[in-house]
């Protein structure tokens, strides 16, 4: 009889060890082993699973990452976004290819041209500002990387090894958006005043009815009639062809670098690049030699409408001595350089060993591949207003740098921290953090769909950066003003005429 209270508490035990081990993965370890099963595959997959564990969105986010490293068809067919099936990890031995699937996505001026011609997807880069530069002799001005925004939105600038060199190695960006997103832009709104009066539609019917029209269920496959920004997801049928599925809008943002005697060379992914230098007055395109140093990769799909969001660093950045200096309102340098800046959230445990993972399977395929020395940060899907929740707070240590962006949990990029609502997310409203909750503000406050690439403030792009005479911070913050002042006076009408 004495035994049975242990007996009882051991069979407790015992059970309340199996309902953790059936549910999200616990802290990493070391030794905790995880099933992660990425795939090195062509094609970037489609679709997750709903509710997705931190395993399997780690998985997707890496299924995705070796899909877009895949070598691009370009060379061969002229098709853009498009793998080379001939090729593979294990055959080529190579650090990485000549050219890789991601590089080929359409730059932010050939998916919003400063000439309101998109032209087809498949073409050579076209890159279109309202203030062309002038390109130095010899440079080449259709290389697929074309490094035209020298900040990280407008609220700060960043360095590498500033003990040394000062301000002399800046970080450089590019942000590209894949075919769907591209063809549907084309097909649908391929002209500055047909996409403003759809993301126009959008935001009041946010504002009106917390969908993107009335009756609406979900952002996937939009009526056509309805004239909204709907952009395609993941997994939804095309319109008008039986069995075929959507790959899913996808963007992705790069930021880069040069390099310098103190970094090691070859644990880089290196291109020849465009770049832009003040020459007097006049901003010219020269070439130069830069390495990648981060890379996000945003993805939407019917399971998650809201994109799924995956960062990836290369795995030196927090000891090159980066710093970052903030942006006054006019966009001009303001304080001093902030040097060996915090991560301000450590990398989950569990993405950690999914690196771990990742490194084994692709030296397993190719010992000498550059992608052993990239690692994964994060990855979010669906919002939430749970501050302690998975990734919530996702940031790239060199394209969130600053607490403006590291620490994003608000209703604008003005109000970065007022735990504001951001995201519209199945009829609900939520104050998500991170790379989904800044994107979110696009969504609720510029009617576009959770992507910059959508809006109209400062689109078509007036010039590369180093040649704005404005802030683009500040550009946002009073469209976003101007917006809700104009929401809210809306939605009063509106009251007064019950």
């Amino acid at each position: 009889m004495e035994k049975r209270p242990f007996l009882f508490i051991a069979v407790l035990l015992a059970g309340t060890l199996l309902i953790a081990s059936c549910g999200d993965p616990g802290p990493y370890e070391g030794g905790t082993e995880y099933d992660f099963n990425i795939q090195f595959q062509p094609f970037p997959p489609k679709e997750l699973a709903a509710d997705a564990d931190s395993v399997q969105l780690a998985t997707f986010a890496w299924d995705e990452f070796f899909a877009l490293n895949w070598e691009s068809d370009y060379p061969n067919s002229g098709k853009r976004d498009f793998p080379d099936l001939s090729w593979n990890y294990k055959t080529d031995q190579s650090p990485y290819p000549d050219l890789v699937v991601w590089e080929t996505y359409a730059h932010r001026t050939e998916l919003r041209p400063a000439s309101n011609d998109m032209g087809p997807f498949d073409k050579t880069p076209k890159y279109s500002f309202k203030i062309m530069p002038a390109i130095a002799p010899g440079a080449s001005f259709t290389l697929f990387n074309n490094l035209d925004e020298n900040n990280e939105i407008g609220s700060c600038d960043v360095y590498a090894h500033v003990g040394k060199y000062d301000k002399k190695y800046m970080v450089l960006y590019q942000a590209k958006a894949n075919r769907d997103e591209y063809n549907y832009l084309l097909e649908n709104y391929s002209t500055f005043d047909s996409l403003l009066a759809a993301t126009t539609n959008t935001l009041h019917n946010i504002n009106l009815y917390n969908a993107y029209y009335p009756g609406a269920t979900s952002t996937c496959n939009c009526p056509p009639e309805q004239n909204v920004l709907c952009l395609p997801c993941g997994g939804a049928p095309v319109p008008g062809m039986n069995d075929s599925t959507y790959q899913g809008a996808m963007e992705v943002k790069t930021a880069w670098r040069e390099l310098t005697p103190e970094d090691d060379s070859t644990r880089y992914f290196k291109r020849t690049v465009i770049v832009y230098e003040k020459s007097g007055d006049n901003l010219v395109a020269v070439n130069k030699r830069y390495a990648l140093v981060g890379l996000h990769i945003i993805h939407k799909t019917q399971n998650y409408p809201n994109f799924i969001f995956a960062t990836f660093e290369q795995v030196d950045v927090e000891q090159s001595d980066m710093g970052y200096v903030e942006l006054d309102n006019q966009g001009v340098e303001t304080g001093p350089i902030h040097a060996q800046y915090p991560r301000l959230h450590p990398i989950p445990d569990v993405i950690n060993a999914s690196t771990d993972a990742a490194h084994k399977a692709l030296k397993d395929q190719n010992p000498n591949s550059i992608w052993q020395y990239y690692r994964l940060v994060g990855v979010q899907s669906t919002p939430t207003n749970d501050t302690s929740s998975f990734s919530f707070f996702l940031a790239n240590y060199v394209i969130e740098s600053d607490s403006t962006l590291a620490n994003f949990h608000g209703s604008g990029i003005g109000t970065p921290h007022n735990a504001g609502n951001n995201n519209l997310y199945k009829g609900q409203y939520y104050s998500m953090g991170g790379c989904q909750g800044c994107h979110g503000v696009a969504q609720l406050t510029l009617g576009g769909d959770c992507s910059f690439l959508m809006d109209t403030v400062g689109k078509p792009v007036t010039s590369p950066d180093p040649g704005l005479q404005f802030s683009k911070l500040q550009r946002y913050i009073s469209a976003l003003q101007r917006n809700r002042l104009m929401l809210e006076m809306e939605k009063e009408k509106l009251q007064q005429n019950k």
